[in-house]
């Protein structure tokens, strides 16, 4: 990666809690497996993060985050850090992804469930990603011509998809990968959310 600015990684929507930094081809990451300690653990993780790289947040200067689907609340969480830090210093930079756009990057089709055992569901038709909800007694009967991107600590996802051909993938490695594929949104933060937070 040859990146000379301070890149900070937040995935507070999947079912890791991830944090990757990135300066001058340097990278570094801390993962926690209990997203549901997403409120309770992303600040102790963060300055952990930051402090055994010697910096703080504010030599942060570009911010990746995940848009959803996934955990309202992390989502919300994880989107709060960059658009507070900017009210204070609007020279940051702001970008955002949609999560199933970004699995879909590597794959035809990608999935990630929902607490109550459902699917969000993305598939690639031409250059348009369509994004739609499975309800669990559907997803048995899937019909998929390609192989599946599916988080590899999605463990509901997983089974329920175990007859298909699944490739699973590292968010946070697919955040810093692709980071081409985000939208800059530093001069529109007031967008800086996903639309379906404000329909829930």
């Amino acid at each position: 990666m040859n990146d000379s600015k301070l890149s900070l990684f937040l995935n507070c929507a999947t079912k890791e809690l991830e944090f990757g930094l990135s300066f001058d081809g340097k990278e570094d990451r801390i993962t926690s497996d209990q997203p549901k300690r997403a409120l309770e653990d992303t600040n102790v993780f963060l300055d952990a993060l930051l402090k055994r790289n010697n910096t703080s947040l504010k030599e942060v200067r570009a911010f990746y985050c995940l848009l959803g689907p996934g955990s309202n609340t992390g989502i919300r969480l994880g989107l709060t850090i960059p658009r507070t830090i900017y009210a204070f210093d609007p020279t940051i930079e702001l970008y955002g992804i949609g999560t199933l756009d970004l699995m879909l990057s590597v794959a035809k089709y990608a999935a990630l469930s929902d607490r109550s055992g459902n699917l969000f569901f993305g598939r690639k038709e031409g250059e348009t990603n369509i994004v739609e909800k499975v309800e669990k007694k559907e997803i048995s009967s899937l019909s998929l011509d390609a192989p599946i991107a599916v988080e590899k600590a999605d463990a509901v996802a997983l089974s329920a998809l175990e007859k298909q051909q699944i490739l699973p993938v590292d968010i946070l490695s697919l955040m810093e990968e692709h980071r081409d594929r985000f939208d800059d949104y530093s001069k529109r933060e007031e967008e800086f959310l996903p639309r379906y937070l404000f329909e829930i």
